[in-house]
């Protein structure tokens, strides 16, 4: 499993900056919303803004900011579409990620794209908390801050490409990237803080509004904000990022929680145990060290210091599993299917302790199982794939990803396994046309043409409109390489 890592100076800012509200011309003592119907009023379109934010995804995930796990990304979109479903927006491109950081922080990029640090949810305390800073940060989209920052003439849409730039540079000179971060940053942060509370202010709004009607507690917003301002002063500037990012004052929380108070929060009976199992896997995952993780989790369940018993015992499994002592993370597992057996996140466990020992049948019979549950989901394939290749199951393998990559939104890796696939099957064209997709979703463009050149070299019986395609597909990689 991989350790998170901190993430350098230059992602810092790019996510600080991303966060800051753009200039609108609204005054901070009032909430002047503006009519979002018309797009042409903007002269930059959504699909500029989705490509924008395309770029800057994938150039953070090229220096490690971006957590690829399928099931904490799975969890973050449901989260997330659970909010927008109840908005005008619901039609609107929204993609979450997990960014691969400690600090207390989350941002929202043009094009409906939000990363949400791994820090932020272990300092929110329930799902209704973590789910008001998604509110947030998808209206700061949904009112297209971006666009009318952009049409305000602040510059963020050339300051922007200056950060893609720079964090590119960084890529092979970490002083040449840093250096251009910070004078980039200097310039829009002169240029825009003098309009972050209205921005702030509106976000809030909006926010609140999407959490009541999604049926989360919308009085979670100024509790989890408020939290955070006691944090901030009691440890001065070594306090939260997000409150530098989203400044706080007596007027906003005293505004967010009248605009909570006058709203009912609407009944539903959705699962809320997911976000305590989520933040129980980050725990496990993003300890640096195995054993410590192990002992952490023994000791808190040994002293009752935990929120939720199950997640702890996941966790704590996890943690066992990461250490390589599958036998007792097995045991803890078999107790957790045996009060929710059809739980994915126990089941995809159970999988993955049974493909590490080897009992490669096992493993597929429990993904099969999951499947029948749980028809063409994404998190199950993902797992199931891996135990397919290591027991050479190639074609079904292949079978399984050619079906779910026809949809969008898919983790990168999905291509690393059908490159893997395709090699065990001998086809040298498949290998490098996956090999590609694989590497434009890491950001690493330039490897992505060449492997998709090779893609075309190499064929022998491809049809020519595979290879057609396959042209077309290079031509939009080079779109994306500033000159």
């Amino acid at each position: 499993m991989r350790k998170y890592k901190h993430l350098r100076t230059s992602l810092t800012l790019l996510i600080s900056l991303s966060l800051l509200p753009p200039h609108t011309g609204l005054h901070s003592e009032e909430l002047l919303l503006p009519d979002m119907g018309n797009t042409a009023d903007y002269d930059v379109s959504p699909a500029e803004e989705k490509r924008t934010g395309e770029a800057v995804i994938r150039n953070i995930r090229r220096g490690g900011g971006v957590v690829d796990d399928p099931l904490i990304e799975d969890y973050l979109d449901h989260l997330g579409f659970r909010l927008i479903a109840n908005t005008s927006h619901a039609e609107q491109h929204f993609k979450f990620f997990l960014i691969n950081d400690k600090n207390i922080n989350a941002f929202a990029l043009p094009g409906g794209f939000i990363g949400i640090n791994y820090g932020l949810i272990l300092a929110t305390e329930s799902e209704s908390e973590l789910s008001s800073v998604m509110a947030h940060e998808v209206a700061h989209i949904t009112q297209r801050h971006h666009a009318r920052a952009y049409e305000a003439g602040s510059g963020q849409g050339l300051i922007l490409a200056a950060l893609i730039a720079a964090m590119i540079l960084g890529a092979g000179n970490s002083e040449v990237g840093e250096a251009a971060f910070a004078a980039s940053a200097a310039g829009m942060m002169q240029s825009q803080i003098n309009f972050t509370r209205a921005n702030e202010k509106e976000a809030d709004y909006m926010g609140i509004k999407m959490l009541a009607n999604a049926g989360y507690d919308p009085m979670a917003m100024a509790t989890f904000f408020g939290r955070l301002d006691k944090e901030s002063r009691l440890y001065g500037p070594s306090g939260p990022e997000f409150l530098r990012s989203h400044p706080m004052s007596t007027n906003r929380m005293a505004d967010a929680t009248n605009r909570a108070s006058g709203l009912k929060q609407r009944k539903t009976d959705f699962d809320k145990q997911s976000f305590y199992l989520i933040r129980a896997r980050i725990r496990a995952l993003a300890h640096d060290d195995k054993n410590n993780a192990v002992t952490e989790f023994a000791k808190r369940l040994e002293n009752g210091r935990f929120q939720n018993r199950a997640a702890e015992d996941y966790g704590y499994a996890l943690a066992l599993m990461n250490a390589k002592q599958y036998a007792r993370a097995n045991q803890i597992l078999d107790k957790l299917l045996i009060k929710d057996p059809n739980r994915i996140a126990y089941l995809v466990a159970k999988g993955q302790i049974e493909s590490f020992t080897k009992k490669l049948k096992q493993s597929q019979t429990t993904y099969t199982k999951a499947l029948e549950l749980y028809p063409e989901n994404k998190v199950i394939i993902y797992y199931y794939v891996q135990s397919l290749l290591k027991n050479r199951q190639f074609n079904k393998a292949r079978n399984l990803l050619n079906k779910v990559l026809r949809t969008p939104g898919n983790l990168p890796q999905l291509y690393k396994f059908l490159s893997e696939a395709e090699l065990g099957l001998g086809n040298a064209s498949g290998v490098h046309h996956a090999l590609a997709e694989y590497y434009f979703y890491l950001g690493q463009t330039h490897e992505a043409i060449r492997q998709m050149q090779l893609a075309i070299k190499t064929h022998k019986q491809d049809d020519f409109y595979t290879n057609a395609k396959r042209e077309a597909r290079i031509a939009e990689y080079q779109l994306e390489i500033i000159p």
